[in-house]
């Protein structure tokens, strides 16, 4: 079953790869290179799966389901991870020093394949960015709705010093005009 899985993933990833590189720009993107830039491209066509409107009928096996969501996970805390640091001017060694870790630490946390990541780690990383860290079991349809745009500036999370400098609560605490669309 898993190889079922893994040809129909690349089978999907490979047509979408041709519409990322059009996008690229669009999206934001046009300044990312490397393998990074390609794993990004990879993994954005894999969580653009979850975007539409109804459950894909690949959910009904349990295996793909689980492997989709965790997929979408990795790439995820790696994308924020890096588009945080970038966007904060930040090298991997200066976020090395505020998490109190080496920076190969850093180059494996952005790696979306880097391996596991532990939550504490993630609490590191959102004390260096100033932001906050929230964690949640989800419906599909939750996770489906929540990650349809994975644009840099969907996954850069605001520092509260800048939070409180440029935006206005409104009231049941909802955020508005960050000055990010």
């Amino acid at each position: 079953m898993t190889s079922t899985i893994q040809a129909t993933t690349q089978n999907r990833l490979s047509a979408a790869g041709a519409r990322w590189n059009a996008q690229a720009a669009t999206n934001g993107l046009s300044n990312v290179h490397g393998r990074w830039a390609e794993r990004l491209a990879e993994s954005t066509a894999a969580v653009n799966a979850f975007s539409g409107a109804s459950m894909p009928k690949e959910w009904t096996d349990v295996e793909y389901r689980h492997a989709a969501m965790e997929a979408t996970v990795e790439n995820l805390i790696a994308w924020q991870i890096r588009i945080n640091r970038e966007e904060r001017g930040m090298t991997q060694g200066q976020l090395a020093r505020a998490m109190g870790t080496k920076q190969p630490a850093i180059s494996k946390l952005e790696d979306p394949e880097g391996g596991d990541v532990l939550v504490s780690t993630l609490v590191k990383a959102a004390h260096a960015f100033d932001c906050a860290l929230l964690v949640r079991f989800v419906e599909y349809s939750t996770l489906a709705v929540q990650t349809r745009d994975v644009r840099p500036e969907r996954l850069y999370a605001v520092s509260y010093q800048e939070e409180n400098q440029s935006a206005h609560v409104a009231p049941q605490g909802r955020m508005i005009d960050h000055g990010r669309t």
